[in-house]
């Protein structure tokens, strides 16, 4: 540290003489020459007393040439939230101080609180603008995207997922057809981004797409053919990882619905039931990262006389439950019954049957999802009068596998449809979590006589507290098109419900109009923004449609 004893320094053009009094070059000061020495450091505030001008007017400012103290800055904060960076595609944001006319920039990789390197002077005013960053997802400065230096607070950007929809069908002259649709939701009306057309690579008599997220990747599945189960992962912009790969293929099988779930543990586990001189139902798991197979297809149950249809799989934070219908005879003995499995042989967890009179009812098309510690399992029951006729459709609830499910909702002649001459009523259900007070169950209710096959597309609010659920919303006459005076000449196959920050998402595929409909329930099940077609008419025909959407 410098100090000035004894010595003569020139400072601002004066002479400075340190044995306790000062001589300037135009003051002659006698009587000092017994002075007593002192030592003062010159970061003292006595030294900063001595050479600050003190409204004396004799000094300069030493510690700035303007004569002013230093202007306070302030640093400008920014959040970001949802924001996934699996390309390795930085989001990149642009600071302008419209004060001084200056500009600087910041990448951010990941989730968390950042501020720009360069703080601004207190007060000035500034503007953020958000420019690239990985598609397939909506991001936005949510707040204080502009404001002044020193007062506004931080910047949040939130970023969302793009909705991601698969869409199977067979065209009129029986040309199996697979889509990948991308789908910009953040604002009104909604925009498709991406609309793949995919190689089937064989001719099945259903598609059956299935599409999963994992945080990184989409794995889509789907049957090349009625003995075949393809996989192909693609990333959030939906461009195709890899290549696609075979998951099963049977001999002399004909594969049913295929289901998919994703275990954080790093795999997929898929489910399907096959229709051979022996029935099955069984799963493959597969690598979440490489797509490699995991072990070989394992059987969960097996029989020479009993068969299986529509299973569903979910994994519940330690095992993985698949749920499917079994039927024996003539469609004579009807159950639903739940399997758990982690690797090897599955084992039996529930059975659930129902019964009117002498009829067995068919129990079908289930539903199955994890939400917190609660395993919740949605499926359609067929109603009979006792005699053989059927008289309706109900949805039912089972809560953590419950012992007796609860009634949801009952239809009897949706749209005047009374199922006539050995028709059939049923309903196909998909449930999402929308709130931590909410799930939201979409449905269509299927209803066979001899006019021909009549759907309405509806959704249902259930309270995670109870289960009781609230009143139906449908959908299908004001929003895709039904007919008036008689049954809806709506024909869907199922719808597909998934939920975002603000709302949910209906896909579904509509035969008698050719087309893939999107709906925008918020989490009480009332429609917010209307209906959007993202998938116009087809001139080559939509027939047996199916949709899933993540």
């Amino acid at each position: 540290m410098k100090r000035f004893l004894n010595s003569n320094k020139i400072i601002n053009g004066f002479y400075l003489l340190i044995h306790g009094c000062f001589l300037l070059s135009f003051l002659l000061v006698q009587g000092c020459n017994n002075a007593k020495a002192i030592s003062i450091d010159a970061s003292s505030s006595a030294i900063g007393a001595l050479l600050s001008d003190g409204n004396f007017g004799v000094f300069g400012n030493f510690g700035d040439a303007g004569g002013t103290s230093p202007a306070a800055t302030s640093p400008v904060n920014v959040s970001l939230s949802g924001y996934v960076n699996v390309t390795s595609n930085d989001l990149s944001l642009t600071l302008s101080d419209s004060t001084d006319s200056t500009t600087q920039t910041l990448a951010l990789t990941a989730n968390g609180s950042f501020s720009f390197s360069t703080e601004l002077t207190s007060g000035d005013s500034y503007s953020i603008s958000l420019d690239s960053y990985t598609q397939g997802q909506s991001c936005s400065i949510s707040t204080n995207a502009s404001g002044t230096a020193g007062t506004t607070g931080t910047a949040t950007i939130v970023c969302e997922r793009q909705l991601a929809i698969a869409a199977g069908w067979k065209t009129s002259s029986g040309t199996p057809v697979l889509k990948l649709f991308g789908v910009d939701h953040s604002a009104s009306p909604y925009s498709v981004t991406q609309n793949l057309s995919l190689t089937v690579g064989g001719s099945p008599s259903s598609v059956d797409p299935e599409l999963v997220w994992n945080g990184t990747n989409y794995l889509l599945v789907w049957k090349s053919a009625d003995t075949t189960i393809k996989g192909q992962y693609y990333d959030i912009r939906l461009t195709a990882v890899g290549t696609a790969f075979t998951i099963y293929t049977g001999t002399g099988v004909t594969i049913g619905k295929v289901s998919a779930t994703y275990n954080p543990s790093g795999e997929f586990a898929v489910v399907w039931t096959e229709a051979a001189s022996t029935r099955a139902t069984k799963y493959q798991r597969i690598n979440s990262t490489t797509g490699a197979l995991v072990g070989s297809a394992t059987t969960i149950v097996s029989s020479t006389v009993t068969n299986f249809y529509n299973a569903d799989v979910i994994w519940n934070g330690s095992l993985y439950y698949a749920v499917f219908r079994q039927s024996t005879g003539n469609f004579t003995n009807n159950s639903l019954t739940i399997y758990s499995f982690t690797t090897g042989t599955a084992t039996s967890v529930k059975t659930y049957t129902a019964t009117t009179g002498s009829d067995s009812l068919p129990l079908d098309y289930p539903s199955i999802l994890t939400q917190g510690s609660n395993v919740w399992l949605f499926y359609s029951q067929t109603n009979t009068d006792g005699s053989g006729n059927i008289s309706g459709s109900t949805l039912k609830n089972s809560k953590n596998f419950q012992t007796t499910p609860a009634v949801m909702r009952t239809e009897i002649n949706p749209y005047g449809c009374g199922p006539e001459g050995g028709g059939d009523q049923y309903m196909i259900s998909s449930a999402a979590i929308a709130s931590i007070t909410n799930l939201l169950i979409s449905y269509d209710s299927v209803c066979a006589d001899v006019g021909g096959t009549y759907n309405e597309v509806s959704d249902l609010p259930v309270t995670i507290s109870s289960g009781a659920a609230g009143s139906a919303t449908d959908y299908s006459d004001s929003e895709i098109g039904a007919g008036g005076g008689g049954p809806s000449p709506s024909q869907t196959m199922g719808s597909s419900i998934t939920c975002r920050t603000n709302a949910c998402f209906i896909s579904v595929g509509n035969e008698s109009y050719d087309a893939i409909y999107l709906f925008d329930p918020d989490f009480s099940g009332n429609i917010v923004g209307g209906t959007s077609q993202i998938y116009p008419t087809d001139a080559s025909g939509i027939q047996n449609p199916v949709t899933v959407i993540q």
